[in-house]
């Protein structure tokens, strides 16, 4: 580093903005240059480029100027370079899931119609006690609410309360959960 860079490096850890002008004008061409041969990408070469000065201006007070500013420039745009390598790669990770997931249930999707989903649920429900039945038909069949349903079997709203309670867990441990799931999605 000759006489001035190195001034120049010093004035901007002191905050002197003309420092970082010059410094941001003599490096922004090789600085982009080298982004781009790691990148490949214009436009995110660029961006990359103006987000390490952001950087060093930002944090010029933590700066070691004893350090060479080319060297210290290059080396923060290399490892940017390589956090957005790897954001890239965890990303196309993300989406290979996610498509590997959404292809999964496209198949089971195919798989499973309407009659199997309600032939299950059906089953289910006839499995229940008479009277957690007859509270379940009245409130989701019936469209009753638990005050309707309490007066009309003359018992509590807590009693038709725990009744459906019981009613739906017992039919998530009787129903094919897989059936209902893809049931569900094809819906949408």
């Amino acid at each position: 580093m000759n006489l001035d860079e190195k001034k120049l490096f010093c004035q901007l850890k002191n905050g002197k903005s003309y420092a970082f002008e010059q410094l941001y004008v003599a490096y922004k061409v090789p600085a982009l240059k080298f982004c781009y041969s790691l990148l490949k990408d214009k436009d995110e070469a660029e961006g990359m480029v103006q987000d390490v000065f952001l950087q060093l201006w930002v944090k010029r007070s933590q700066l070691n100027t004893d350090a060479n500013f080319k060297s210290y420039l290059f080396s923060c745009l290399r490892n940017k370079a390589y956090d957005y390598f790897k954001i890239v790669k965890r990303n196309e990770s993300a989406k290979l899931d996610l498509w590997q997931k959404i292809k999964v249930l496209h198949e089971i999707k195919e798989e499973v119609d309407e009659t199997k989903v309600l032939e299950s649920l059906k089953q289910a429900v006839d499995t229940l006690p008479k009277g957690r039945k007859h509270i379940l038909q009245l409130r989701y069949e019936g469209g009753k609410s638990y005050k309707e349903i309490a007066e009309q079997l003359n018992i509590s709203i807590h009693t038709v309360k725990n009744q459906l309670i019981k009613a739906k867990h017992h039919l998530k441990g009787h129903v094919d959960i897989s059936l209902v799931v893809a049931f569900l999605i094809s819906l949408f």
